[in-house]
């Protein structure tokens, strides 16, 4: 009777030792200064040059007109937010444990959100799926052109683009459920020889249960988006190779076609290349293979955070339509500071000559001679502002 006493106690102090270890082993905080200066130039990447992308964009009407440009809008937005949060979530850049106070709901909101990198990771489906819509979108383009014009309208885009964020939230809700927020307590509480925070990863299943939940995560967050985009490309690609041969009164349609399928192609390609190393590290963690927050998986981390700053550059160099925009934005910007650069200039200039005016008009000048003055002052200063313009 004692011998199986021990021994259950046995199995239920390694239970609490692999709760604990689970927990810590979901977010630890790493101090390494190269690591962090490198999540943080990677999110002001993400926001600048989407950012840029975004106004460019949105400044130019005729381009809403076309589907894959909205799409691309969705996925410019998506990956700015991901730098946003990149600089919001504490164990990326800033590198220390939030201060949550207990019994605070907005405490726990940051936990369940934020700080469990929830948000984070949950872009990167948003990204991955929002690249699928265009691969699916293309295919249509090239395969299916009279079901095209009618399956792509900007309102049916726009849900398309819902489903797709809100199949990304539900499709990493496991994240959440797999959060735990500890409300009463210090800010940390003491597990033996280990220290947990206050928001926690705590396993909710069995070994097998959670091998089972993580080989269908991985199915529905990368294998079937990467799938899909596999076979679709695939496809376009050997359509291309057959089409090779055109007349010439379609030649101009089918390069631009091209085109616009390249950069999709090579967007998908580059995110999976990206994403891929992450999601197998995450399924052998899910199979107790691998233990999170080692080099390797910091390393993959990185890897796939780093994708939300490559598309601007890869927009804007397969597609000459989006470099001239570019430099139509660039010229306005600079004409802008300009005009700026004039503007105070002129005020500058005008508040020195109302200064000398009124000196001169008040020591030198006679009453009969003031108004001949200010008309030559006058004509000076249209002069001298047709010259700045």
């Amino acid at each position: 009777m004692n011998e199986k006493y021990k021994r259950s106690i046995e199995r239920l102090n390694t239970t609490k030792r692999q709760t604990c270890k689970t927990e810590v082993m979901h977010m630890v905080y790493n101090r390494v200064l190269s690591q962090r200066l490198f999540f943080a130039a990677v999110a002001i990447l993400s926001i600048t040059g989407n950012l840029f992308f975004i106004a460019l964009i949105v400044r130019n009407r005729k381009l809403m007109k076309n589907a894959y440009h909205w799409i691309l809008l969705s996925l410019a937005i998506t990956d700015m937010m991901t730098g946003i949060f990149l600089l919001l979530t504490p164990v990326y850049i800033i590198g220390e444990q939030p201060a949550l106070t207990g019994e605070n709901i907005g405490s726990a909101i940051f936990c369940y959100i934020v700080a469990n990198q929830f948000l984070v990771f949950t872009l990167g489906i948003v990204s991955l799926y929002t690249v699928t819509l265009l691969a699916v979108e293309r295919w249509f383009a090239v395969f299916r052109p009279l079901r095209y014009r009618t399956t792509f309208r900007s309102h049916k885009v726009h849900k398309y683009l819902i489903t797709v964020w809100v199949s990304s939230f539900v499709a990493n809700s496991t994240h959440i459920i797999e959060t735990k927020y500890v409300l009463h307590g210090d800010n940390t509480t003491n597990h033996g020889d280990n220290t947990t925070n206050r928001c926690v990863f705590h396993g909710v299943a069995g070994n097998e249960a959670r091998a089972a939940i993580g080989v269908l995560e991985i199915c529905i967050k990368f294998l079937i988006p990467a799938g899909i985009l596999l076979v679709t490309f695939t496809r376009l690609y050997r359509y291309r190779k057959d089409s090779a041969v055109l007349t010439t009164a379609r030649r101009s349609s089918y390069v631009a076609l091209t085109r616009v399928t390249h950069m999709a192609a090579i967007t998908s390609f580059v995110m999976v290349l990206c994403w891929f190393p992450n999601q197998l590290f995450y399924l052998l963690f899910k199979l107790n293979v691998v233990q999170l927050n080692t080099a390797w998986h910091r390393a993959t981390v990185i890897l796939c955070m780093f994708n939300s700053c490559l598309n601007p550059c890869i927009f804007l160099l397969s597609n000459k339509i989006y470099r001239e925009k570019a430099k139509e934005l660039l010229q306005s910007c600079r004409g802008l500071l300009k005009n700026d650069e004039i503007s105070l200039a002129e005020s500058n200039h005008v508040v020195q000559s109302v200064v000398c005016v009124k000196f001169i008009k008040g020591n030198f000048l006679e009453e009969d001679k003031v108004e001949i003055f200010e008309h030559a002052l006058n004509t000076s200063l249209a002069m001298h502002s047709h010259e700045l313009s």
